[in-house]
């Protein structure tokens, strides 16, 4: 028997079929609302906010404020005593008073005065004396160890650029990099010659030369002995702030297993010396951006079934000046350190990076542990940092823990933008599209993690605890 149907009944089935179909296709529904993600970097990079400056009273009030979201989504606080003796979402982590140095002076051998802050200045010393034969080269060529390179460098070329070159020579074993003006320092030369010299424990020893000075040292001999040296001198003992909330996990055999979502809190804060008319260094990407992504993570755990294993939420404070904040929390951790299964640590997500595909991601140290791979294999559109030169794995809090033996890596998709610790890092340059879409892609993988098993593993010879 042969069955005829009429020309709307086609067209009613084949909607049909096409709806069903429809239907049976797997469907992501975003689960991060932009209005939030506005609403929190509206508030964290405003002007009222003063830049969030590290152990000011904005990076205090900014902790409080993260916290207060987090009782609002329903974490558990996981912060000191409050006035009533019951746990708040902050802790206050105690700074001890930071080793400046006064006094400097480069000794060439030759008896020439060289005046700090009119002929040269210093980004921070690992000690306060340094010294060692004097090796002239060009940007680019290698470094010897212990030795004091004196580095050529064109004057066009912009700090963040010069990383990778400083970077190179570090890893050589250089005692100290003096590098020749440049058009940025000179205009920048006001702050630069005030800025206070300080002990840091990376990252030092870099100094720049004005002309004048340059030319003085471009006629010694390689080889003759650099001493560069200062008096130390104590600040004040200051406080930094943690905001810290978390949610227990269900299972009883996982929930004592826990992951560790982060950021930092902090930024800059006010410059009275800064070369612009704006004197605030909002730090909208770096790092309200990463903020906000531990904050939209929190609300979306929070809602619903509770995740097997256990997970903390923490925004650190004092990241900028030395990771004081990811310090304090690692040596005193509020459960075994073992049961530290993995830390992502999010950071800059604000703007997209053409560097790799409009929706993709970048995990720094992807390559150094299975946690990057394993999370891309389920859904995450996290990929290798295509920046290794920036050695962006060393300069985040993940790499706080990651050096303890913590699986630690940061999620970011920094473009080297120009306004990398700049007054110009704004709300105004954020992409929400962009980064309202990257905290929603790393949902599903995230609850993955908190819900599963897997336990990360670095990759043989990788392990920074070991020195890799």
């Amino acid at each position: 028997m042969k069955v005829f149907f009429g020309r709307s009944q086609v067209f009613t089935i084949v909607l049909l079929l096409v709806s069903l179909s429809a239907s049976a296709q797997p469907s992501k529904k975003a689960v991060i609302d932009e209005r939030n993600v506005r609403a929190e970097m509206y508030f964290l990079a405003s002007d009222a906010m003063q830049g969030r400056g590290s152990g000011t009273p904005w990076e205090h009030a900014t902790a409080e404020y993260i916290g207060s979201q987090f009782m609002q989504f329903g974490l558990e606080p996981a912060g000191e005593n409050g006035f009533d003796g019951k746990p708040t979402y902050v802790q206050t982590v105690d700074v001890p008073g930071r080793e400046n140095l006064t006094n400097l002076k480069i000794d060439d051998g030759s008896g020439s005065a060289y005046v700090y802050g009119r002929d040269w200045a210093a980004f921070g010393m690992t000690a306060k004396q340094l010294s060692g034969p004097l090796q002239k080269i060009n940007l680019g060529d290698a470094g010897t160890k212990g030795a004091i390179v004196l580095v050529k460098v064109d004057r066009s070329r912009k700090f963040m650029d010069l990383a990778p070159e400083f970077a190179k020579l570090r890893q050589a074993g250089v005692a100290a990099i003096i590098i020749t003006e440049t058009n940025e320092g000179r205009d920048n030369w006001p702050e630069i010659s005030q800025m206070k010299v300080g002990l840091v424990r990376r990252q030092g020893n870099l100094f720049m030369l004005k002309d004048a000075a340059a030319e003085s040292f471009a006629k010694l001999n390689n080889g003759m002995l650099i001493t560069i040296s200062g008096d130390t001198v104590s600040g004040p003992s200051t406080n930094t702030w943690n905001a810290i909330g978390k949610i227990t996990g269900t299972d009883p055999t996982l929930r004592s297993q826990v992951i560790l979502i982060s950021s930092h809190l902090d930024h800059l804060g006010v410059r009275q010396n800064a070369p612009t008319e704006d004197k605030i260094y909002n730090g909208a990407d770096d790092d309200a951006s990463g903020s906000v992504a531990v904050l939209e993570m929190a609300r979306t755990l929070a809602v619903g079934k509770r995740p097997k294993r256990t997970v903390y939420f923490v925004c650190f404070g004092s990241e900028e000046v030395g990771g004081f904040g990811a310090n304090y929390f690692v040596n005193n951790l509020p459960f075994p350190k073992e049961k530290l299964v993995a830390n992502l640590e999010f950071e800059m997500i604000g703007r997209p990076d053409t560097a790799v595909k409009p929706d993709e991601l970048w995990l720094t140290g992807y390559e150094r542990s299975d946690l990057g791979p394993e999370l891309a294999r389920r859904g995450a559109n996290l990929v290798q940092d295509p920046h290794p030169d920036q050695n962006f794995f060393q300069r985040s809090d993940n790499y706080t823990l990651a050096r303890q033996g913590v699986i630690a890596h940061t999620v970011s998709s920094f473009g080297l933008h120009k306004d990398y610790h700049q007054a110009s890092d704004e709300v105004r340059t954020i992409d929400f599209v962009h980064m309202t879409k990257s905290i929603d892609s790393m949902v599903l993988p995230i609850k993955w993690l908190v819900n599963s098993a897997f336990v990360p593993k670095w990759v043989e010879g990788k392990n920074p605890k070991s020195g890799n």
